[in-house]
């Protein structure tokens, strides 16, 4: 007779084990569908001066979002001074590098803040193409500056140069703006000046 009680507690145990670990499925799977949020990868668009990564450290106090700024990566390991031989290509390769950490982060669920400036429509769009394809939301903010502040800016930064800035001179400012290209009001974005 105690055999028995012994064999229907352990048959009992065995049947509410079951049902605990198919409720917790149940729910992982309620949660995984209704509840998992999407990940955000931030895109900051704007010329050199704008004020981009002013706005993505704001941004990344407001969000917790994981900020990555290839001109901070670029300096770190070739210094502040674009005229350089070589320094396009070791440019091109940071970028290249600092999308893919900021891909990869999205792709764990991590929301990830691209301060990169974005000076081409096709690479905005390259961007959210990429962004949709990890399953995360691409949001993009513009930060519109006129181009006599960042002449001003540009200007006073080169005055006192930091630890985390370009040296650029007036002539390549102006030789940059040949290739920027504002987002035109087609492209799905949001000023900076009007986040509280």
């Amino acid at each position: 007779m105690d055999l028995l009680r012994d064999g229907e507690h352990i048959f009992l145990a065995s049947i509410s084990t079951n049902i605990c670990v198919g409720f917790l499925i149940l729910f992982r799977t309620w949660y995984d569908t209704f509840m998992r949020r999407q990940p955000i990868v931030y895109l900051i668009c704007g010329f050199i001066g704008a004020g981009k990564t002013t706005f993505a450290k704001k941004l990344e106090g407001k969000t917790g979002a994981v900020r990555i700024t290839k001109d901070e990566w670029s300096i770190r390991l070739i210094g502040n001074d674009p005229t350089i031989d070589g320094y396009k290509e070791w440019d091109h390769k940071i970028c290249g590098l600092s999308r893919d950490v900021a891909f990869q982060l999205a792709e764990k669920g991590i929301d990830v803040i691209i301060d990169e400036g974005f000076w081409e429509r096709e690479l905005r769009d390259e961007m959210r193409r990429r962004t949709g394809a990890i399953g995360a939301k691409a949001v993009m903010y513009y930060i519109e500056t006129p181009i006599e502040t960042i002449r001003e800016r540009v200007a006073g930064r080169n005055n006192f140069l930091t630890k985390d800035s370009f040296k650029i001179s007036r002539e390549m400012l102006d030789n940059y703006l040949r290739y920027w290209q504002p987002p035109s009001e087609d492209e799905d974005y949001i000023l900076a000046s009007e986040v509280k």
